[in-house]
């Protein structure tokens, strides 16, 4: 036997006792119901991926307008590409 304090156990009116005594009602471990009914990760199908590569390939292209020494690509175009990007692609990508 071990010195130091004895292990405490759980009384009768805790919530970790009703717990334990729902899972060996049940007949196994203690909420397991919510990892059943959990939603699964995030399953991406073809429109999304080929949403969040055009927000990629927009990204690209307008980070590229931005470095041109073109004022009408720099202050016009590149805006436009990369809100469109930032604000409608990615989060339509993420979202369908």
């Amino acid at each position: 036997m071990s010195k130091g304090h004895p292990r405490k156990t759980p009384g009768r009116g805790s919530p970790a006792a009703r717990d334990s005594e729902r899972a060996k009602a049940a007949g196994g471990p203690a909420r397991k119901e919510n990892v059943a009914n959990a939603p699964r990760a995030l399953q991406f199908t073809l429109l999304n991926w080929a949403l969040l590569v055009g927000a990629a390939i927009t990204l690209v292209a307008g980070y590229g307008a931005l470095a041109s020494s073109s004022p009408l690509l720099s202050t016009v175009v590149a805006p436009i590409l990369l809100v469109g990007a930032y604000v409608v692609l990615i989060p339509l990508g993420l979202i369908l």
